[in-house]
């Protein structure tokens, strides 16, 4: 089972802030994974958004945060797509160059 507390205020105002975007984000500190994570009172299906990727709460908090609100979520699947789409290029052009290579050495 997971243990966590909600944190309500830090030195850098970042619950603040987050609060300025939604009104219904709150952030929680999961002592097990040692992890803070993003949370929306709003959302229907339970209050978890994300866990933040960062040791602190920063402006690094704020930015995603915005990058991935609920109305933006066509623009970022679009993004993701788009980084999928080069990553497997990239992983054929390796493939290609490997098999000239082994060709190569025959």
């Amino acid at each position: 089972m997971n243990k966590s507390f909600e944190i309500y205020s830090d030195c850098q105002d970042i619950v603040k802030r987050l609060k300025e975007i939604d009104k219904d984000y709150f952030v929680v500190y999961n002592i097990t994974r040692k992890t803070f994570e993003l949370h929306n009172r709003a959302q229907e299906e339970g209050t978890f958004c994300l866990t933040l990727p960062f040791d602190t709460l920063d402006e690094r908090t704020i930015d995603l945060a915005l990058k991935t609100q609920s109305f933006k979520r066509d623009e970022l699947i679009k993004e993701l797509d788009e980084q999928n789409e080069k990553l497997e290029k990239a992983k054929k052009k390796d493939i290609l160059n490997e098999m000239e290579a082994r060709l190569y050495e025959s």
